[in-house]
């Protein structure tokens, strides 16, 4: 069996590998043949991998992440009542294998979990580290100290939605494909996700049962805003949004991520926002009284050549 089978087969039987490591997500995300994984085998079972999108461009080989993955990275199994030495030990030597069973590449680029936070044998081994930040809600079970939690704005708009908007669970990913599309021509984008790819990927979560649609719609039936949340074993993640420019000040969008954090108290999980780095997004996470949680962006570039066509593209910008 080889290690990407091996890997199948753990993703089959251990629910705590996350969502977006998961290997059918990574078939839809990235395309069967297009990924594989790095594994530390014990007694012939996996205590640690690290999935990767394989890419090519011009002589490059790039391991990567696929799109609608927010983070990959490593996934290790610890023994049971590790001391804190042991522990960080045991990741040198598992981290250190893992690296060690990368195919040959010029460029790596992964965002890990925020769970990961021992870097330190990827810096040994010439990799480079910059942080970003998700936000968490990681204790959703007291639903009102959750809300009194939220800024002043984001329960008065919720109050104020709550007025005039029902939400409703909605099953057509046509219909949130729609209103999503509707954000970004606000903001004169092309969607980074095609429609085929979202389709994909619904019907395999739909198959699954972790993720739920829902849209806020006024009287008329008219959409005010949608919302796309997935799940794993430990926390519902929002995954994706969007929302009628014309119809921005409804509240809506306040009040599906609260729908959404509801359903994560039902499920007694964290809620995870995902994060973004685009300050008007950090902005209204942060009114739901998350908590800021770094996560590690790695990076390492081979060879000569790589390295000068790095330097030439940030030179490019520089004269821009």
């Amino acid at each position: 069996m080889d290690n990407k089978s091996r890997y199948r087969a753990l993703c089959a039987k251990n629910p705590d590998i996350p969502i977006f490591s998961r290997d059918w997500w990574l078939d839809i995300t990235a395309g069967e043949d297009n990924w594989d994984v790095s594994v530390v085998l014990k007694n012939n079972e996996i205590i640690a991998s690290l999935p990767y999108l394989k890419t090519k461009k011009y002589i490059f080989n790039s391991l990567e992440m696929p799109k609608l993955t927010p983070c990959l990275g490593v996934w290790i199994e610890y023994p049971s009542n590790q001391k804190y030495t042991t522990k960080l030990s045991y990741e040198k030597e598992t981290f250190q294998a893992l690296i060690d069973n990368l195919p040959d590449f010029h460029f790596f680029y992964q965002h890990f979990h925020w769970s990961v936070t021992n870097w330190m044998p990827f810096h040994w081994h010439g990799f480079m580290q910059s942080t970003d930040y998700t936000y968490l809600i990681e204790n959703t079970q007291d639903l009102d100290q959750v809300f009194q939690n939220f800024r002043e704005n984001i329960r008065r708009e919720i109050r104020k939605a709550e007025k005039s908007l029902t939400v409703i669970e909605e099953e057509n990913i046509d219909a949130f494909c729609n209103t999503q599309k509707k954000t970004f021509d606000r903001q004169q984008m092309d969607n980074p996700y095609s429609p085929e790819l979202i389709r994909k990927l619904d019907a395999a979560c739909k198959e699954r049962g972790c993720r739920k649609i829902w849209v806020a719609i006024d009287g008329s039936g008219q959409i005010h805003s949608a919302i796309y949340v997935v799940w794993d074993s430990k926390a519902v993640y929002y995954l994706m949004g969007g929302g009628d420019p014309l119809l921005r000040t409804s509240g809506a969008a306040s009040l599906l991520m609260w729908n959404a954090i509801k359903e994560a108290s039902k499920q007694r999980k964290h809620f995870d926002f995902v994060g973004s780095m685009f300050e008007p997004i950090d902005r209204f996470f942060r009114g739901f009284g998350a908590v800021q949680m770094p996560y590690l962006k790695i990076s390492k570039t081979n060879g000569r050549l790589a390295k000068f066509s790095v330097l030439l593209k940030e030179g490019m910008k520089l004269l821009r």
